[in-house]
This record gives C-alpha cells, sequence and structure tokens, in this order.
C-alpha cells in the first residue's frame, strides 16, 4: 500500500491532534491558551452569570437581608471585562456564530454524515464507485469552526476497516495524540476466515500501542463481518445451514472478543464439561463436601458457584459487540433458502402418515440463540456491492445473543449475469 495514500482519504483534511473546548460555559484562562501539544485551544466566548450585593458594608440593613441582583458586565469591569475573549476579526460577523450551539452542530452534522449512514471504509477501495457526500473540507474553513465540528466526524460515521494495521495507524498516524480515537464510538471490521493471524493479535491484545482496545477505548457499538469458507457447497442447504456455526475460527473470534471486552462472561454452553469437572475437582477435593454424592447434582453446583463469582467481579461498559458470519452461496441454495412457501399448502403428515414437526418460528433480535432456520433468511432481500465479489444478492438473519456476543448469519450470492459471465470466461 502506498505509504502515502491515508493522505488523500477524506479524513486526513488537517492534522487531528486536540480536543475543542468549544462550548464551555466558562473561559479557563485569558485569551487564547496553548495546549499540551503545542497548539492553541479555543476557549469559551460564554461567561457564567455571577451575583454581586447591592448594598456596602455601611447600609443599616443587616446582612440578612442582602439584596442579590445579577451582576452588569460593566459592574465586573475591574475584575474580569479585559479576560472575556472575544470572537476573532475573521468569523465576528458571521452569521452562523449568531446561531447557538446546537443549531450549529445540526448544520456541522449534515456536512460530516456520509449519505445513508454508510460506512466510512478506510482506506477507502479504489475500485468502489460513489461518493460518501462528506464535505470535510468545512473543517478548513477557521480554527474556530474546525475545533467545534472536527469530533462530530468521528462520532457519528461508522468506520470501516479490513486490516488491523490500517486501524491501529489510523489513530497513531492521523493524531498526535489518541485523542480521535476516543472519539470514535462505531466501528466495523472486515475479518476473513484466511486472516485470522493477522487481526487475532489485534483483537486480543491489551497493549496500549498496538489492540483494538487501547486504540478505541470508547466504543459503544463494535461489528464485525466474518467472512467464512465453512459453506459446503456440494451439501444441501439445510445441512450448511445446521452446520455454519460449527467454525472453529468463528469461535475463535467470538470468544476473543468476549474475553477482551466481556470479562467474566460464562461460556454458552448450558453444562461444563465431565473433563473440566474432574480437573476442578483434582484442585480443590474438598470442594462440595456437603452435597449429595451424585455426581450431575456436584457439577451443577460448581456451575452456581462460577456464576456466583462473576456476579461478584467489577461491572464495565462494554460496547454492543455484533459478529456476522457471511457465507458465499451458489445461487440455487440462495433461491431455496430466501424463497418463502407460506403460499404453498403444507401437508400434516409425511408420506409415512407421520405427523410433521410444527414449522419453525423467527428468530427474533437479542433472542438466545438455538440456530437459524430458513425462515430467518426470508426476511428481504438485499442487493450490495463487495469489494471482492462486486454486486451481490444478500440476506441475513437477525441477531440472536451467543454469551453476551450478538451473531447473525448471512448469505449472499453474485449477480446471476455477472455469474455466467465469470464462467463463460
Amino acid at each position: 500500500m502506498d505509504p502515502t495514500q491515508w493522505r488523500e482519504s477524506v479524513l486526513s483534511t488537517r492534522s487531528l491532534s486536540y480536543i475543542s473546548q468549544a462550548g464551555s460555559l466558562i473561559a479557563q484562562s485569558p485569551g487564547i491558551q496553548q495546549g499540551p501539544a503545542g497548539r492553541q485551544t479555543s476557549v469559551s466566548y460564554f461567561r457564567q452569570p455571577t451575583r454581586t450585593s447591592t448594598l456596602n458594608s455601611t447600609s443599616e440593613y443587616s446582612e440578612e437581608g442582602e439584596d442579590l441582583e445579577m451582576a452588569d458586565v460593566k459592574k465586573e469591569e475591574p475584575v474580569g471585562l479585559s479576560n472575556i475573549p472575544e470572537l476573532p476579526e475573521s468569523v465576528a460577523n458571521s452569521l452562523l456564530f449568531e446561531l447557538p450551539r446546537e443549531i450549529r452542530d445540526r448544520i456541522y452534522s449534515m456536512c460530516l454524515t456520509a449519505e445513508d449512514g454508510m460506512p466510512v471504509e478506510w482506506p477507502r477501495p479504489r475500485e468502489v464507485s460513489g461518493s460518501y457526500d462528506l464535505q470535510p473540507q468545512l473543517l478548513r474553513t477557521c480554527k474556530i469552526i474546525h475545533d467545534e465540528s472536527a469530533p462530530l466526524l468521528y462520532t457519528i460515521n461508522n468506520l470501516t476497516f479490513h486490516h488491523p494495521s490500517d486501524a491501529n495507524m489510523f489513530v497513531h498516524a492521523f493524531a498526535s495524540s489518541p485523542m480521535y480515537g476516543r472519539q470514535i464510538t462505531n466501528l466495523s471490521l472486515h475479518i476473513k476466515a484466511q486472516d485470522m493471524r493477522l487481526w487475532m493479535p489485534y483483537l486480543t491484545s491489551t497493549d496500549e500501542v498496538r489492540s483494538l482496545k487501547a486504540d478505541f477505548p470508547n466504543l459503544k457499538e463494535l461489528g464485525v463481518r466474518f467472512r467464512s469458507n465453512k459453506w459446503q457447497h456440494q451439501h444441501p442447504p439445510e445441512i450448511n445451514l445446521k452446520n455454519w456455526c460449527e467454525d472453529s475460527r468463528l469461535d475463535e473470534v467470538i470468544d476473543g472478543l468476549r474475553h477482551v471486552f466481556l470479562p467474566g462472561t460464562p461460556p454458552d454452553r448450558g453444562q461444563i464439561s465431565d473433563r473440566e469437572f474432574q480437573q476442578y475437582m483434582a484442585r480443590n477435593p474438598t470442594a462440595f463436601e456437603d452435597a449429595d454424592v451424585n455426581t450431575q447434582f456436584r457439577k451443577r453446583m460448581m456451575e452456581l458457584h462460577k456464576a456466583r463469582n462473576i456476579l461478584k467481579g467489577p461491572r464495565q461498559d462494554a460496547p454492543i459487540i455484533r459478529v456476522c458470519c457471511a457465507c458465499r452461496v451458489h445461487a440455487t441454495h440462495f433461491t431455496a433458502l430466501t424463497t418463502p412457501n407460506a403460499m404453498e399448502p403444507r401437508p400434516q403428515v409425511d408420506a409415512n402418515g407421520e405427523p410433521l414437526p410444527d414449522m419453525p418460528v423467527p428468530v427474533r433480535d437479542g433472542e438466545a440463540f438455538r440456530g437459524f432456520t430458513a425462515v430467518d433468511l426470508q426476511n428481504g432481500i438485499k442487493r450490495l456491492y463487495d469489494p471482492d465479489l462486486g454486486s451481490a444478492n444478500v440476506a441475513r438473519t437477525p441477531y440472536a445473543d451467543k454469551g453476551r456476543i450478538l451473531i447473525a448469519l448471512e448469505i449472499h450470492c453474485l449477480d446471476p449475469k455477472k455469474d455466467n459471465a465469470e464462467r463463460a470466461a
């Protein structure tokens, strides 16, 4: 990758190395101060109203009966009029700064938000056409506008990275301090199964220089699109729909994120294994002596003991983590799984006269994960563009809860016209 490519990004409008203090109600010191990085930081253009007594010490009234009124600017002249900063001449006559800060933020957001909530990929794939419809040149207007609007560019957009080095370099190369990494609250990562060796050290590390949690410490939403190669095209779609989650690499990603962002979360399995129970009892031979000799009961006691220790642990704010397992499927599999059969009459018994099982109930967002069925993929087909595959039809299930990690299944197939063209070539 060209080392200067990052300078061409829409996010590289100017050096981002300081925290704006615009909007503060009290000026911390006179004039313009120098920030910790040697740059000028903005101060407030507002002051906090104060109150002063209308009586002097020789008044015939007692101090308890003092009449207080809002201090006038002229009365404050001896103590602070010269310390109140004024708008620079460059913006003193601007109608924009006559608006309240909330209105100005709305204007900035309209200029700095990607169109239709589109994720902002960095670095942007060259083969992707179209525009994010961002107006980052707004930040170059003047320093005051830059101070007020720059944080919004990173707070309201969903940043997307395809390589761990891109995410790490974005934080450490764009800003002399990790300030903008702290402001990013919505992040997406695209991980391929063959790139696990590159991603896992970054996802699971706690290093302050190179780790996901250190680079983006204030995440509120973290989305991971894991491109799996578990789907077997030679097997029927029903079999693949049952086996897609039996992917050791997918489990590695989920367990790694859970360990970093949700420490102390119990595994999603219902019971501990016999081996884990035997190892625990070997280390703690006197554990649960007052329990029944029944092994299953003692194992249940151990599960409750572990759950109690987890509840006692310190609670911390954790982002909402969504992991979407994306599988490329054949067009016939895609059609079979996404075409509703509700209009066809369903027999009540099979060929042998045995009653058929009930129709599967669709999964709702946030429910406990129990697997997905074809009905979960029949809530609408989208047409998206993939940098590697091109135009594709996409169907996705709702997100289900698997040990406090939300997971979903996405299937996609190439545009039939393009697929046939590739085969002919």
